[in-house]
């Protein structure tokens, strides 16, 4: 690293400090920052627009966790992050999942800001911008003041979408792969099924995540209505993992289907592991991802994954290899995968098995964490 590059760096996180849902990886990403970039004379910050509760990852780090809000929306917050800049010596900036293309950017370089980067988990599949309108975009994304100096992105499909639809230049975007720590499902965990009140006949497909409707647990109830209908011998239960704004339409839907003893909410959980190893299928049906770390935790628990034939969704698995696609918006067909999987254990623990080689050799927080520093490193101490 070259220590002619002064200054300190701010890392900005684009949600309080006490949600539930902040990403444990994103986490892990600002104390890697912190571990390559902290020096006795370089200091590594960390904004969050509001200070409440502070996880244990981030107390004991190197990193100074301070209130602040950027962008910010009004004068007032301008003006404290002008005079943090400034009192702070801050040069560099890393963002979670903020525009390429802000003027907010031109006015933190008139204050000092050398290297601004992003690092881009949004979700979604998003067409190429094609013909005149793509070629105004890229000509607009050229100018560098107003744009960041480089986008890393959580998979090679993730970066082919910022080229092609956001219109970013192709040198500035930085392919850093999401990784997890494998999940180990060596210990005995038979308890797990009692607690939540399902027998050892019934075989469990789980979903996890944030219940908001663009993760479409509403399509996972009406598919379990319809693998009750077209197959009432097939004993299965549904768990439902994490809590969110769509939990009372989803209590209605169970009531409204009869499937109170088919599918479960169980809510925000701290043992989710334990349950994804005590389970036998996993049903990922949301709109899109940027790169799923339930669908590789799933995959590592050796499960295999039933998805929707969406880009962003699938790319982790491998039709009839490590799991099931069905067309979108389907549930029929959803419920057909399921039936599948359901009928035929040789399948289900040979698609489990396959599964679980892909996402420990493929998807692993030690290459992810590797990639991440290298990339960093490029992003803010290149002179390119």
């Amino acid at each position: 690293m070259n220590n002619s590059n002064t200054g300190n760096l701010l890392l900005i996180a684009n949600y309080p400090s006490d949600t539930a849902y902040a990403w444990w990886l994103m986490e892990h990403f600002w104390v890697s920052i912190a571990e390559i970039f902290t020096t006795p004379n370089r200091r590594v910050y960390l904004a969050y627009p509001k200070v409440t509760d502070i996880s244990e990852t981030i107390l004991n780090s190197s990193i100074e966790v301070i209130e602040l809000t950027i962008p910010w929306t009004n004068k007032t917050q301008y003006s404290h992050a002008r005079n943090f800049f400034h009192k702070n010596n801050i040069t560099f900036v890393y963002f979670t999942d903020q525009q390429y293309f802000s003027f907010h950017y031109a006015i933190m370089r008139y204050h000092g800001i050398r290297r601004i980067v992003i690092h881009d988990h949004t979700p979604g599949d998003r067409p190429p911008i094609t013909g005149l309108k793509g070629a105004l975009k890229a000509a607009k994304n050229m100018i560098p003041w107003i744009t960041a100096d480089r986008v890393l992105c959580v998979s090679p499909l993730m970066r082919k979408r910022n080229i092609t639809n956001t219109r970013i230049p192709e040198h500035k975007c930085l392919t850093v792969q999401n990784g997890i720590q494998p999940v180990n499902c060596s210990k005995n965990n038979t308890y797990i099924r009692e607690s939540i009140g399902v027998d050892n006949k019934s075989l469990l497909i789980t979903t996890t995540g944030r219940a908001h409707p663009y993760k479409r647990f509403d399509f996972i109830i009406e598919s379990a209505m319809l693998l009750k209908k077209q197959s009432p011998n097939c004993k299965v239960v549904f768990l439902i993992i994490g809590d969110g704004p769509a939990m009372p339409q989803l209590e209605s839907l169970i009531r409204k289907y009869n499937l109170e003893n088919t599918v479960k909410l169980l809510g925000f959980r701290n043992d989710i592991r334990l349950i994804l190893c005590a389970s036998d299928i996993a049903f990922h049906a949301a709109l899109g991802e940027g790169f799923s770390l339930s669908i590789i935790e799933y995959m590592s628990a050796g499960l295999p994954v039933i998805v929707p034939d969406i880009a962003s969704v699938s790319q982790a698995i491998i039709h009839n290899k490590t799991g099931l696609l069905y067309k979108k918006d389907d549930p029929k067909a959803a419920a057909l995968c399921i039936e599948k999987l359901a009928n035929n254990e040789t399948l289900r623990l040979t698609m489990g098995d396959t599964a679980r080689d892909a996402a420990n050799n493929n998807y692993n927080l030690k290459q992810c964490t590797r990639d991440f520093i290298k990339e960093i490193k490029k992003a803010y101490f290149s002179n390119n």
